[in-house]
């Protein structure tokens, strides 16, 4: 634990936004994000590329130490996200912690911890479908909502727009999603956006590797392009774009909410201190023992499930049943804490 924990001066996070991006800027983001030999955070916003390591390009945009990882915490709290306190986020640092060896996931992971008790805290339900809610304040509200794409960006905002009463709402994908039932009333083919009847409103939530869509192509009064890179013509008048909505954000209202995050990230590291030779330091080390050993019996015996997955699942559960006992054993005078946690210890082979 302390070495882990004086790796946080090793800390380095280099950032590049790349919300509604070109397609040539966001491939240059994600080759110098590449060089970095780094734990990636790949978002509809930015890329982050997190490391131990010095920056081998000297990139203009990184925090290093103890603001990296304040900057980590409020990343995945979702408080530099344009939906405030967006939750796919959280889920996007946990994959790289997942991924990343064990002296940075261990930082990472705590960078999470601070996130989670903060959300917990301050319940937010941002998703993408916040996204088009935010955009109506500049734009009219949709009669029609027409939504290209299919993943979970699209799924969200076909929500939302049912929620605020729009009808028809019509799906336009490369292939069919299996929520588009419940959430549409109707599917199309890409190929076949030109020729639909217009709509109000046009979302555009589709992947990098889609086609620019010319204006004649979109069959909208007006469009909102949450793409990265952006599928749009930047030359299209009707276009909102995520970097327009950026302004609609309200960031410079959200200073008190990162004061409040840091009281949470004092916490995190002040309990990451203790001593690996402290009643509750020896305690959780025993317990990670055997969520490693359970997790490679499981890893071989179910290789169907991916590994991120188990880990996800298993520290998850870990954290949370450990919380409350571990604050208690804190509280605890030293000799009836020392005995608490060497019942946990495992025992010597003889």
């Amino acid at each position: 634990m302390v070495d882990h924990l004086k790796d946080l001066d090793r800390l380095v996070v280099c950032s590049w936004e790349t919300a509604s991006c070109a397609a040539g800027a966001f491939d240059e983001a994600w080759r110098e994000a590449s060089a970095h030999d780094a734990a990636l955070v790949v978002t509809c916003q930015r890329i982050e590329a997190v490391a131990l390591a010095p920056c081998p390009l000297d990139c203009s945009r990184q925090r290093q130490g103890r603001a990296a990882f304040s900057y980590l915490a409020a990343l995945a709290a979702g408080l530099h996200s344009i939906a405030l306190g967006e939750h796919e986020i959280l889920g996007q640092v946990r994959r790289a912690a997942d991924d990343a060896p064990p002296p940075l996931a261990a930082i990472l992971h705590r960078a999470i911890a601070a996130a989670r008790a903060y959300r917990k805290r301050h319940p937010r339900d941002a998703d993408a479908g916040s996204l088009l809610r935010l955009a109506l304040h500049r734009l009219p509200r949709p009669g029609s909502l027409l939504v290209l794409g299919s993943g979970p960006t699209a799924a969200a905002v076909a929500r939302t727009g049912r929620a605020l009463g729009a009808a028809p709402i019509t799906l336009v994908s490369r292939s069919c999603p299996a929520w588009q039932p419940e959430r549409t009333d109707a599917w199309h083919p890409l190929p076949a956006l030109r020729c639909l009847r217009r709509h109000d409103l046009a979302v555009v939530a589709l992947g990098g590797d889609a086609p620019v869509l010319a204006p004649p192509e979109i069959p909208a009064a007006a469009v909102l392009d949450l793409s990265t890179p952006r599928r749009t013509d930047p030359e299209d008048p009707r276009v909102t774009t995520l970097a327009d909505l950026r302004g609609l954000a309200g960031f410079e209202g959200r200073a008190a909410l990162f004061a409040d995050l840091e009281a949470e990230v004092e916490r995190v590291l002040a309990h990451w201190a203790e001593d690996a030779a402290s009643p509750v330091g020896r305690f959780r080390r025993a317990i990670e023992l055997r969520r490693r050993a359970d997790l490679e019996r499981i890893a071989r015996r179910h290789p169907e499930i991916p590994r991120h997955v188990l880990e996800t699942i298993t520290r998850s559960l870990v954290a949370h049943i450990l919380h409350e006992p571990s604050e208690r054993l804190r509280a605890l005078d030293p000799a009836t804490a020392n005995a608490v946690a060497a019942l946990f210890e495992p025992q010597e082979q003889p």
